[in-house]
């Protein structure tokens, strides 16, 4: 990745779904990808699960498919697959509340220089 630019954006999942606690994320979905857009920027999307709930299998499976519906909300708004990058985490601790962990994160970047 090159430099990344301003501060994550977190998209926030109910238990054990795909599914955000707030559909008015949405309008993040939409900004994000207006900006890549506009800029050429490449896109990192990070999914999470709680490590507090479900085994370390179902967790991996969740953050997998997390990072998947975002980058596929990205996709439907016109992002490149070629600039998106994936990333599951599966279970984490890193947060307070733990319902903080249900997460996938979203980081824009300046295309590496060549």
């Amino acid at each position: 990745d090159g430099e990344c630019i301003g501060t994550p954006i977190y998209f926030f999942f109910a238990l054990n779904t795909t599914h955000l606690t707030d559909t008015s994320q949405r309008l993040n979905l939409d900004e994000l990808a207006r900006v890549a857009k506009k800029y050429s920027l490449s896109v990192r999307v990070t999914g999470a699960a709680d490590s507090s709930t479900g085994t370390s299998s179902i967790n991996d499976s969740l953050s997998i498919s997390r990072a998947g519906f975002i980058t596929a909300e990205l996709e439907q708004r016109g992002i490149p697959a070629k600039r998106i990058i994936r990333v599951s985490k599966g279970g984490i601790a890193d947060y307070t509340p733990v319902e903080a962990n249900r997460h996938t994160k979203v980081e824009l970047f300046f295309p590496k220089a060549k």
